[in-house]
C-alpha cells in the first residue's frame, strides 16, 4: 500500500521459514546480506522500512549513512513486544536518526517523543481491494471472524457466543494446524473452520459475502487489520471495547467485551443495525481517505 501511495518499488526480502525461531540467525544474515545488495545495486534516495525486525532497519541505516539518503520506519504493533526488548536501545538509535517514525496510535506516537524521535500516527486508509474469489456463504445472517488463532484471540468466548446464537452461522478464518484436532471435535453446528484462506482470493470473498466482520483482541492498543479490510470493502465491524480500537474505527463499528456473552449481544445488536451500521461504515471510509490524504502529504514533506 505505501509502495503503491509513493509510487516506490516494493522489496519483499526473505528466506526460510516464517517464524520459526531457530531459522532466525542464519535468515537474518542472508536478509541483510541480500538487503544491502538490493540497496546498492538500485541506490534509492529514501527507503521505507517496515519493523520488525529492526535489522533490516539497522542495515537501511548504514546504507543511509553511507549514501546520505533518508529513511522512514513504519512500525507494526509487535515492534514494542516483549520479544524485541532486548533490541530496543539498537531501535531507539535508529528511530531518533529516522527522517519519520510511522505508528498506528498515540500511544506509541508517545513513545516515540520519548525516545527524541519525530512521529506520524498513520491509520488504514481503506482503500480499494481487490474483488477476490467468490466465497459461498450460507442463507441468513452471515459473520466472518477473522482470526488467525494467535493468542490474543479469544476464540472459545466466540465459540460460544455461536451457541448461543444458533441462528446465526460464522466463518472462522486460520491455519486449522495450529490447533490440535480435539480442538474442532465439539464445535457448534453453524460454525465453519475456513482454514487459511488465499489473501487475494476467498479471503476477501468472504469478506465481501459476509453481513458483517468481526475482528477481536485481548491486547490493546493493536491495529486490527482484519478491522481495516472489512472498512475497506463496506462491511459493518464488531470489534474488541479498547480506547485505540475506538481511535481507530470511531462510530463505524461495535465495541464488545472479549466474553462469550459480550460478543453475543455485539452479534445481535449488529444484526438489529445493519443497515444503520453499513451506512456509517461507507461515510467513515470516505472521511479516513480524506484523512490518510493529509498525513500522507506530512510523510512526504519529512523525506524532501
Amino acid at each position: 500500500m505505501f509502495a503503491r501511495e509513493l509510487n516506490g518499488d516494493l522489496r519483499c526480502i526473505h528466506y526460510l521459514r516464517f517464524q520459526y525461531p531457530l531459522h532466525a540467525p542464519l535468515k537474518y544474515a542472508l536478509q541483510a546480506i541480500r538487503t544491502w545488495l538490493v540497496l546498492m545495486q538500485e541506490r534509492p534516495d529514501a527507503v521505507h522500512v517496515q519493523t520488525p525486525p529492526f535489522i533490516c532497519g539497522l542495515v537501511v541505516y548504514l546504507y543511509c549513512r553511507l549514501t546520505g539518503a533518508r529513511y522512514v520506519f513504519e512500525y507494526h504493533s509487535a515492534a514494542f513486544g516483549r520479544a524485541w526488548d532486548w533490541a530496543r536501545p539498537i531501535q531507539r538509535f535508529l528511530a531518533r536518526r529516522a527522517a519519520m517514525n510511522i505508528v498506528t496510535n498515540q500511544h506509541w506516537a508517545d513513545l516515540m517523543q520519548a525516545w527524541g524521535a519525530k512521529s506520524l500516527v498513520m491509520f488504514d486508509p481503506f482503500l480499494d481491494l481487490p474483488e477476490g474469489k467468490p466465497f459461498p456463504v450460507s442463507s441468513g445472517f452471515n459473520m466472518a471472524f477473522v482470526c488467525t488463532f494467535a493468542p490474543d484471540e479469544p476464540v472459545e468466548a466466540v465459540l460460544e457466543a455461536a451457541r448461543q446464537t444458533p441462528d446465526i452461522h460464522y466463518y472462522i478464518t486460520g491455519n486449522k494446524r495450529k490447533k490440535p484436532a480435539e480442538f474442532f471435535a465439539n464445535t457448534p453446528d453453524n460454525v465453519t473452520f475456513t482454514g487459511f484462506l488465499d489473501p487475494n482470493g476467498e479471503y476477501l470473498g468472504l469478506l465481501r459475502a459476509a453481513d458483517a466482520v468481526m475482528v477481536l483482541t485481548t491486547r490493546d492498543h493493536t491495529l486490527q487489520l482484519g478491522g481495516c479490510e472489512a472498512v475497506a470493502v463496506g462491511k459493518p465491524l464488531i470489534t474488541s471495547d479498547w480506547e485505540y480500537l475506538y481511535e481507530v474505527f470511531g462510530q463505524s463499528a461495535l465495541y464488545v467485551p472479549n466474553t462469550a456473552e459480550g460478543i453475543r449481544d455485539g452479534v445481535l445488536e449488529m444484526r438489529a443495525r445493519h443497515e444503520e451500521l453499513t451506512q456509517e461504515v461507507a461515510a467513515f471510509r470516505r472521511e479516513g481517505q480524506r484523512e490518510w490524504q493529509t498525513r500522507l502529504s506530512q510523510l512526504k514533506a519529512s523525506v524532501l
